[in-house]
């Protein structure tokens, strides 16, 4: 069978259906819940979806936590490796206690597409499945995200030599790939060199690994000894860290990826890694599963044998599984697939079993519009194209006012929303901005408007906003968007192929630094510029703004970046920032919301309690 279709090991016997409640019986101590969706049996019903929202929809919402930001020329504090049990952070200790014997059962939302992280850039169909079995060089902490701390690496150091600056890392002596062979500074200067191929080789897709572009030049890193690697950069640069950690910058093993194509790299048996899981099983619109990887340098982590992931694309079967308790929470964890107004109500009608974890505003919905075929060919119909959207009504309508009308970085950074609706009609004069867009429109000819496709992920927000948008552009504008939903993977292929006139999805962001949206949305072949839109001063600023040191000075620069984007004339337009959701079991211990929805997802820090007290009636969301 096609292995887009199901995959399983080799040495395994064929698991057949991965039906949930046979799954589940193997949990220790656990009673097999109803199969997810059955209403039947004792499983209760999917709320009905309200007309419009009950609840504030920013009350006990998590604010996001600052970006981790060093200075390029600091020496970060060094970061000891794993020591005797008895040394170990409490919560450490806490988690091997409380192992849980058996398959963790979980929910999530979207099939896996390519499996190599480098390649893919989304979250929920490539890094959700396929991070886990990887580490990084450094991380931001799982417990302190707003901290930088090493994963391979045990201590790294900043270095100036003449005109050189860079970094020196030192690794784990304990680290091993899966199959054995240890971690050694080697496969940190292959997966660095892999990263950035991209700037010798043309055609190789760094979805959002290529950012590191503008820092390393390629080839530049250095082996000193099997544990210890020099990475010189172009200058010196206060991105490079915070990026560095990002869970899309894997090692893999160089003896392995040296030596497979990228078509073999994308199965889901081409690529291990040395992290805390291994990719037990995986079947299409059925589910997933990792295994512990019992040698796993961070002794005693992870804490569950196993993690059974099963795939619910339709929402209301979904919150069915988790209100009845036969999953014991989202993935992801959050995602703009599990709405929060779903997952706060949720809360309540579980009397706070299941709470709410709710991110605000670290997911953009945007259209793509392919600039290589008529008409968005044409600047003028894409600025009409911009000007047209209303982007309040896609948050009163599409997220329910969970988010915030779409600009091209993230809220609060660089553009201000009320300069912007006092001088740009696309987000406060309605009338001007659409008499606008019909002039370009006539003057581009088509007065009478066109019809285009929209090729679209068939879950929300990206479904609801184009169902909001279509009807709106139509009576506005006489744009006749024809709606044309998918699966996550499926449409990332349509969008890289150029199948229809304009893709339709959110996009989590990795750090709210504005070098992230520049990173995904403006730099060549990337995943999210899939034909390759360019502007000469947008290359300039974007170039100026990671070289800049002085703050006010790369502010400008920003804002001058802003202005060219919001001609409208690129081909990326912002709908609208939508928050992001899931949900916990209460007893799911040691989870610390994360700056964004796009960090910390090696699920290695997290235990059960299944001997934790009820949380108080009046705390609301979730708990560590």
């Amino acid at each position: 069978m096609d292995w887009r279709l199901i995959w399983q090991p080799r040495t395994l016997l064929a698991l057949g259906t991965l039906g949930l409640t046979a799954a589940l019986v193997a949990c220790g101590g656990a009673t097999a819940p109803e199969q997810p969706g059955d209403t039947g049996g004792g499983a209760a019903a999917a709320p009905a979806p309200a007309a419009t929202p009950t609840l504030d929809p920013f009350a006990g919402v998590q604010e996001p936590t600052p970006t981790a930001r060093l200075d390029a020329t600091a020496t970060p504090v060094p970061v000891p490796t794993a020591v005797a049990v008895d040394a170990r952070p409490d919560w450490w200790q806490i988690g091997e206690s409380k192992h849980y014997r058996g398959d963790f059962p979980l929910v999530a939302t979207h099939n896996p597409g390519f499996w190599d992280v480098h390649y893919g850039g989304s979250l929920n169909s490539v890094l959700i499945p396929s991070g886990p079995r990887f580490n990084q060089i450094l991380e931001y902490n799982p417990v302190n995200p707003s901290e930088i701390i090493g994963d391979l690496a045990v201590s790294w150091e900043s270095y100036e030599d003449g005109d050189e600056f860079g970094y020196i890392f030192h690794l784990n002596p304990d680290a091993t790939f899966t199959d054995g062979h240890p971690v050694t500074a080697e496969d940190i200067v292959f997966s660095l060199d892999r990263i950035t191929l991209g700037q010798v080789e043309e055609g190789v897709l760094r979805a959002r690994t290529g950012f590191l572009n503008n820092f390393i030049v390629h080839g530049s890193a250095e082996v000193i000894d099997d544990h210890t690697a020099k990475v010189p950069l172009r200058f010196p640069a206060a991105g490079f860290i915070p990026n560095l950690a990002s869970d899309y910058m894997k090692v893999y093993p160089k003896h392995i990826a040296e030596n497979i194509t990228q078509e073999e790299a994308n199965l889901p048996d081409g690529l291990i890694g040395s992290g805390p899981w291994t990719l037990r099983d995986w079947e299409k619109d059925v589910g997933y599963s990792f295994e512990r990887n019992p040698t796993y340098f961070k002794t005693g982590r992870p804490f569950f044998d196993a993690l059974r992931i099963f795939l619910i694309r339709d929402n209301a079967r979904r919150i069915s599984a988790l209100q009845a308790g036969q999953v014991f929470g989202s993935y992801q964890p959050v995602t703009g697939g599990n709405r929060p107004e779903d997952m706060a109500r949720l809360e309540e009608d579980t009397d706070g079993r299941v709470r709410a974890v709710i991110l605000e505003a670290t997911g953009i919905q945007a259209f793509f519009l392919n600039h290589d075929k008529p008409p968005f060919d044409d600047p003028r119909v894409r600025r009409a194209f911009y000007l047209g959207l209303d982007r309040e009504l896609g948050v009163e309508k599409a997220i329910l006012g969970f988010g915030k009308p779409g600009t091209f970085f993230a809220p609060g950074v660089v553009e201000d929303m009320a300069d912007l609706k006092a001088g740009n009609p696309a987000y406060g004069d309605r009338e001007a901005a659409l008499a606008e867009a019909r002039q370009l429109l006539a003057d581009a000819g088509y007065a009478e408007g066109f019809q285009v496709t929209l090729n679209t992920v068939s879950t929300n927000p990206s479904l609801s906003g184009a169902e909001v948008a279509a009807p709106q552009l139509r009576e506005d504008l006489n744009i006749d968007m024809v709606i044309q939903p998918t699966d996550l993977a499926t449409m990332y292929v349509g969008m890289r192929d150029g199948v229809a006139n304009i893709d339709g999805v959110g996009t989590g962001i990795i750090l709210r630094d504005p070098g992230d949206i520049l990173n995904q949305f403006y730099l060549q072949n990337v995943l999210r510029n899939p034909h390759n839109w360019q502007n000469d001063r947008v290359d300039e600023l974007n170039v100026l703004q990671n070289q800049a040191v002085d703050p006010a000075v790369r502010q400008g620069h920003l804002e001058e970046l802003a202005d060219i984007l919001h001609r409208g004339e690129s081909h990326w337009l912002p709908y609208f920032w939508y928050s992001s959701g899931g949900a916990f079991d209460y007893r799911i211990r040691n989870y610390y919301y994360p700056a964004t929805v796009q960090l910390i997802h090696k699920w290695d820090h997290i235990w059960f309690d299944p001997d934790r007290e009820p949380l108080p009636a009046n705390v609301k969301g979730y708990a560590p």
